[in-house]
C-alpha cells in the first residue's frame, strides 16, 4: 500500500558509505591482481525502521555521525538505500544543507523560479507567490544580485523563504534553522508552526534542544546508525543528553 500524504516509512532502511579515498592502484598490486584492502565501509543506517503519521513533528538527535543527515537524505529521495524500504508520501519539501538546488550564477529571483518549477509548479503558479517569497526573505534588492554573492545568513532565508511557500505534505530540516539571526530564527519557527497546523509533517534534524522541544512532539535517537529511542520529545532529550554525558537541565 502506498504511503498517504506526509506519511514516511522506512523498514530496515540500510545504508553505508566507503571511507577509502581510491588512490589508484601500484604496478605491484596490477601485477599481483590485488589491491590493498582499505578501512570497512561506515554504516550510515543500520535497520533503522521509523513510522511517521501526517501531520506528526519529529526531532531527529544524535552525535556527529549518527546518521540523522543520511536519515533527511534517504526520505528526499538525495541517496538511494542499501537494503530495505523508503516511502514518503505526497509532496516533500526539503530544506537540508545551505544552496543546495540554486543556480549560483542565477540571482535569487531566477532561484526562486527554478525552485518552484523544481517542485512541480508551473510559471504562473509560482508568480503568484514571488512576492511574499521575497517578502519573508528579507533580501530586498538583493533577490536580484546572484547568489553565489550571498551570505550564508542570506542563503537561509532565500531558502527557507521558497519552502515555507511551497505546498507541502512533508517538510524536511536539517540544522539550517542554526544560521542567521534570532529574529529570523523565530519568524522560520512561527511559519513552520503555520504549515503543521495545516496538516503537514515535519522532521527536523538538530543540535538545539530547546528548539527540538519546542517544535516537535516526538523525538528519535540515533546513534551508529540505529535507533536507541523513540517517543515523547521531553523523555527523549532527556535520554539523548544522558548518552551524551551532558546535564539534563541542558534542555530547558
Amino acid at each position: 500500500m502506498a504511503a498517504r500524504p506526509g506519511e514516511i516509512v522506512l523498514e530496515q532502511a540500510t545504508r553505508a558509505f566507503s571511507v577509502r579515498a581510491d588512490r589508484g592502484g601500484t604496478l605491484k598490486e596490477l601485477l599481483l591482481g590485488r589491491r590493498a584492502s582499505g578501512p570497512a565501509p561506515i554504516r550510515a543506517l543500520d535497520g533503522v525502521s521509523l513510522r511517521i503519521a501526517p501531520g506528526e513533528t519529529v526531532g531527529i538527535v544524535g552525535r556527529n555521525g549518527a546518521g540523522k543527515s543520511s536519515t533527511l537524505r534517504v526520505l528526499a529521495g538525495i541517496i538511494p538505500l542499501d537494503a530495505g524500504r523508503v516511502e514518503a508520501g505526497g509532496n516533500v519539501v526539503s530544506l537540508l544543507e545551505l544552496g543546495a538546488g540554486f543556480g549560483r550564477d542565477f540571482s535569487g529571483r531566477e532561484n526562486i523560479l527554478l525552485n518552484g518549477a523544481l517542485h512541480g509548479l508551473d510559471r504562473r503558479a509560482i508568480e503568484a507567490v514571488m512576492g511574499a517569497i521575497i517578502e519573508f526573505s528579507e533580501l530586498g534588492s538583493f533577490v536580484d544580485v546572484p547568489v553565489k554573492t550571498y551570505s550564508s545568513g542570506m542563503f537561509v532565508r532565500l531558502g527557507f523563504a521558497i519552502a515555507a511557500h511551497l505546498a507541502a505534505d512533508t517538510l524536511l530540516i536539517d540544522e539550517v534553522l542554526a544560521v542567521g539571526d534570532e529574529a529570523f530564527q523565530r519568524k522560520c519557527e512561527a511559519r513552520i508552526a503555520e504549515q503543521v497546523a495545516a496538516g503537514a509533517t515535519l522532521v527536523l534534524v538538530s543540535h538545539d534542544a530547546a528548539l527540538v522541544e519546542r517544535t516537535c512532539e516526538r523525538v528519535v535517537v540515533l546513534d551508529g546508525g540505529r535507533v536507541q529511542f523513540d517517543g515523547p520529545a521531553v523523555e527523549g532529550m532527556t535520554f539523548y543528553h544522558r548518552t551524551m554525558g551532558t546535564p539534563v537541565e541542558a534542555s530547558a
